[in-house]
């Protein structure tokens, strides 16, 4: 077989190999032999997690999938593989040339169908359109940054939507967020939005779903932020949606610099999807036994879960002269310190989602801290902090305006 050129490229792409079967494995280690490709590690089954954080450190720039020894798990292993890096070129692989075959495995995130007998040409054609993406590559994918509750009713969609505009305003970064509570979700009125398609368009929409259809179903906020709703009408959604959510966030993640999703009452996969996914995960909770005790508990199983996120605990509602729970109780409470306080602010919160002007928007003490975990979530730190809290020790404060950092 002719050897596969070396790409114009001052580094050779590095290959991982998926295929059960033994023959089909040596045929694909074959057709690169000779070429300057560089074989990192051949599986001779379809990865488990553990395999695919492996493959993650191996820093692949093509993975190629066999898809002939079992079509759902295989297609199941893309999809993994894709949603953990849209960076990486997954190519397919199989023995029959199958249009829905094809389909399936190009909406799973393959972005190649390898047909065998391989030919040099089709390898060539193929490698050098993925060695053409690899420039892009400079720009790491779009980071997730999750908001999860302890129990209903804490305020973790406020916080979520005052911090994604905080985050567009301090980054200067393309920002988007997604409101996964599909009956009730409140993120776009709370922006002062009415959106005209939601995220259950995108999710009932896997087959169609790349980025010329998500981009009209996304609502622009006039800072930039880009918003994806909840539905404007309450309905029952019952169809099965764990394939539309890894490609949706796959999607995302490729054109914004920062995707920011406030969980609602998402459960399940898909929320083990998004725990998995995330770069960040904010847990917000308040000082009130119930959500201390529900805190705990997520805590307990995220730290438990194999991944690199870094967990934030935020505290809502805080102010320490008018409960029952001191801090000092909560963090014993929580086996953890506690990353964010912000200080209660209901009457101006409630006050602004009435007239639909985020919170964000004035100069707050709420405000403040939303500001600062932004310039956090974007790499700018703390920088600033001094001259955010001065003038405020008269008024007492300083105690409810400095976060902790851990």
């Amino acid at each position: 077989m002719t050897d596969i050129p070396e790409p114009a490229s001052p580094k050779a792409l590095t290959v991982a190999l998926i295929a059960p079967d033994a023959g089909r494995r040596r045929s694909l280690a074959t057709a690169l032999a000779g070429s300057h490709f560089t074989i990192a590690r051949e599986f001779d089954a379809y990865p488990s997690p553990a395999d695919l954080t492996e493959i993650a450190r191996l820093s692949c720039d093509v993975v190629i999938v066999d898809l002939d020894a079992d079509v759902e798990q295989s297609l199941r292993v893309i999809e993994s593989i894709c949603s953990r890096d849209p960076t990486i070129t997954v190519m397919a692989y199989s023995s029959r040339n199958d249009a829905t075959l094809m389909r399936r495995s190009m909406q799973a995130g393959a972005r190649e169908f390898l047909i065998e007998p391989l030919l040099p040409e089709a390898l060539r054609e193929a490698f050098t359109r993925a060695c053409s993406r690899r420039p892009n590559q400079a720009k790491a994918a779009g980071k997730m940054l999750i908001f999860v509750t302890s129990k209903g009713g804490v305020g973790v969609t406020t916080v979520a939507g005052n911090f994604a505009l905080a985050l567009t305003r301090e980054s200067g970064a393309r920002v988007v967020v997604v409101d996964m509570d599909f009956q009730l979700g409140e993120i776009a009125v709370g922006l002062g939005l009415t959106a005209t398609f939601s995220v259950v368009d995108a999710l009932m929409s896997a087959a169609r779903l790349d980025w010329d259809f998500l981009s009209t179903l996304l609502t622009r906020h006039a800072s930039g932020l880009s918003v994806l709703g909840a539905p404007e009408i309450y309905n029952i959604f019952h169809a099965p949606i764990d394939e539309g959510a890894t490609k949706l966030f796959r999607i995302l993640r490729e054109h914004f610099d920062y995707v920011v999703v406030d969980t609602g009452t998402c459960h399940g996969l898909v929320q083990e999807m998004l725990f998995t996914m995330a770069n960040t995960l904010y847990l917000v909770t308040e000082m009130t036994f119930p959500a201390l005790r529900n805190a705990h508990r997520l805590i307990s199983y995220l730290t438990a879960r194999e991944g690199s996120h870094q967990l934030e605990v935020i505290i809502n509602r805080f102010n320490s002269r008018y409960t029952k729970i001191d801090e000092n109780s909560a963090v014993k409470a929580l086996a953890r310190p506690v990353n964010w306080r912000i200080p209660n602010a209901y009457a101006a919160i409630r006050d602004a989602q009435d007239n639909g002007v985020p919170l964000v928007m004035d100069g707050s003490p709420f405000t403040r801290v939303i500001v600062q975990m932004a310039r956090a979530g974007c790499g700018k730190g703390l920088a600033g902090k001094s001259d955010t809290n001065r003038g405020f020790d008269l008024f007492g404060l300083r105690e409810l305006l400095d976060p902790v950092r851990v």
